[in-house]
């Protein structure tokens, strides 16, 4: 896989594009991770700034606990790593000459149907 660091600001367009060739090429990866983005932002758009780091943990008493720089950047949960290989391994079985905006559709049409897109 081409690499995304941990902590640094990608447009959402660029980490779908490493992410969707790693899988196309290597299959469903399962890394723990999560997608982080300034808050108030809720729909998917190719120039999105995101950042990806660790899952929160889970307190004894059911909190969840944000990375450090999740937390000291103000960032905002985004969306879940395996969700978002998920979705874009349907839409790479679906389309194999998939586009950026194709996978941007998928992701959107999952946050707000909690199901995949048909295209």
């Amino acid at each position: 896989m081409e690499k995304i660091e941990f902590r640094k600001p990608y447009k959402l367009s660029q980490i779908i594009y490493v992410i969707s060739k790693d899988i196309a090429k290597n299959g469903f990866r399962n890394t723990n991770f999560c997608l982080y983005t300034n808050e108030g932002e809720e729909v998917a758009s190719l120039d999105q700034i995101c950042y990806l780091d660790l899952n929160p943990t889970i307190t004894d008493d059911d909190e969840e606990v944000y990375p450090d720089f999740v937390i000291n950047e103000s960032l905002a949960f985004f969306y879940d790593g395996q969700q978002f290989e998920d979705v874009l391994m349907n839409v790479l079985h679906q389309k194999k000459q998939a586009s950026i905006d194709d996978f941007i559709m998928g992701i959107n049409y999952y946050m707000d149907h909690d199901t995949f897109m048909d295209f």
